[in-house]
């Protein structure tokens, strides 16, 4: 039998290793959210009424995707943000320093990963989110609506005939 700890400090000392010890530990995000993620989260998936996740990591890769939209009938799209300095937007390889080289490189992993899997990925930019507000709006109701449909259609071969 062990004997009482009668020491209040000592107490206290292994009482925080022990909680140290036994806390769970949950995973942090990697990545923080952008500024403009935010507002396009805001502005037109909740407008739009639409399920998502930020950051859908693809564990095979290692990469983060921005959003992950969940339709009704349970499918999937990608989405991707892409800031106009970033991504080099409007540029050719030759003028873009190596920061935006690397996040081209990463940019065609990522499109492969979703090819590859059969999920669709929606890259929308930087410029259009500020300049062109209706043609994201449209973008996104055609690829939920076409996801869907597929959705549906691969619905129905599932079923005895």
């Amino acid at each position: 039998m062990t004997q009482p700890i009668k020491n209040k400090k000592v107490k206290k000392v292994i009482a925080k290793k022990i909680k140290k010890f036994y806390t769970p530990r949950v995973k942090k995000q990697e990545y923080g959210t952008s500024k403009l993620e935010e507002r396009f989260a805001k502005e037109f998936l909740d407008k739009l009424g639409i399920k998502y996740e930020y950051q859908y990591k693809a564990e095979d890769i290692g990469r983060y995707y921005d959003f992950k939209l969940i339709t009704d009938n349970g499918g999937i799209i990608i989405v991707e943000i892409d800031g106009d300095f970033y991504h080099g937007y409007n540029l050719k390889f030759e003028q873009k320093n190596p920061m935006q080289k690397h996040n081209e490189m990463v940019d065609r992993i990522k499109n492969n990963w979703a090819l590859w899997h059969g999920i669709p990925l929606l890259r929308i930019w930087e410029h259009d989110i500020n300049n062109n507000p209706e043609k994201v709006m449209k973008m996104l109701k055609e690829a939920i609506g076409k996801t869907s449909k597929k959705a549906l259609i691969n619905e129905d071969k599932k079923k005895r005939h």
